[in-house]
């Protein structure tokens, strides 16, 4: 397992540099798609008792849109558009998952990231004065999309089944 290391980007006041990050310029929907691939290839999955193929990791692809426009001036403008696609890994009952040593440790990492981002959501709907986004690595790397002028959708994938 390779280890998350952030660090605050000096240049940019609320970012963070993430160690060994690949970024990659690209000019076609294709050239992001096969990013994609890539990426989900190497996404971390294991059999639980309940999931066959269960994540044991996020995944966060980040797509930075670089637009030149010009001004009614006839200035050049730049406008940069950020869109955080997160797959999040679901929250396990380690009892009934049936996961022991390792795999109860990532149930666990995943577990609190998840209830962090629930405590970063909650801070962020009532305008409390401290938002904990330095508690979990997720929250540090998405903090810029969770707060101030952004828009988020959340998809939740829910099983009917009993023993969820």
């Amino acid at each position: 397992i390779t280890r998350l290391r952030l660090y605050e980007d000096s240049a940019r006041k609320g970012s963070v540099i993430i160690q060994g990050l690949e970024e990659v310029q690209v000019h076609s929907k294709r050239e992001v798609y096969q990013i994609l691939e890539k990426g989900s290839a190497k996404r971390q999955t294991a059999a639980t008792l309940m999931n066959a193929h269960s994540s044991r990791s996020h995944t966060v692809f980040t797509v930075t849109v670089h637009m030149k426009e010009s001004s009614v001036e006839g200035e050049e403008v730049l406008r940069i558009g950020k869109l955080n696609l997160v797959d999040l890994a679901g929250s396990e009952n380690v009892g009934r998952s049936g996961a022991m040593d390792k795999r109860a440790r990532e149930a666990g990492n995943i577990n609190q990231s998840l209830l962090t981002l629930g405590r970063v959501i909650t801070c962020l709907v009532e305008r409390a004065p401290h938002i904990p986004y330095r508690e979990s690595k997720l929250t540090r790397l998405l903090q810029d999309s969770l707060g101030g002028r952004t828009k988020t959708s959340i998809i939740a994938t829910i099983s009917p089944a009993g023993i969820n």
